[in-house]
């Protein structure tokens, strides 16, 4: 099932206000909290599925969290509830940063 085009035009914006969020919690606090680095690549991960460009703010987010100290994934300050997947959020990253270094 195919989201509609309301539904992705409301990912683009909610992904814009997160990725400037995420991009205000790096340059005060120098890490963003693992809750919306996986919101962020799920996000992105969704858009991509469905051939959505990404916004300009999320791609230059994902480069940020893909560089951070050389890491994939910003390491949580606790535990990531609700599940988070974050092997498979290194995984996600690391295919990101496999792409911009070609």
């Amino acid at each position: 099932m195919t989201p509609s085009h309301e539904r992705l035009s409301e990912v683009l914006r909610l992904c814009a206000v997160l990725s400037d969020r995420a991009l205000d919690a790096l340059i005060t606090a120098g890490a963003v909290p693992a809750d919306q680095a996986v919101a962020l690549a799920k996000a992105a991960r969704l858009l991509q599925d469905y051939d959505v460009e990404w916004p300009p703010l999320l791609t230059h987010v994902m480069h940020e969290l893909a560089d951070k100290d050389g890491r994939s994934v910003p390491e949580p300050a606790a535990e990531p509830s609700d599940g988070a997947d974050l092997q498979g959020l290194t995984r996600f990253f690391a295919g990101f940063r496999t792409k911009e270094q070609q």
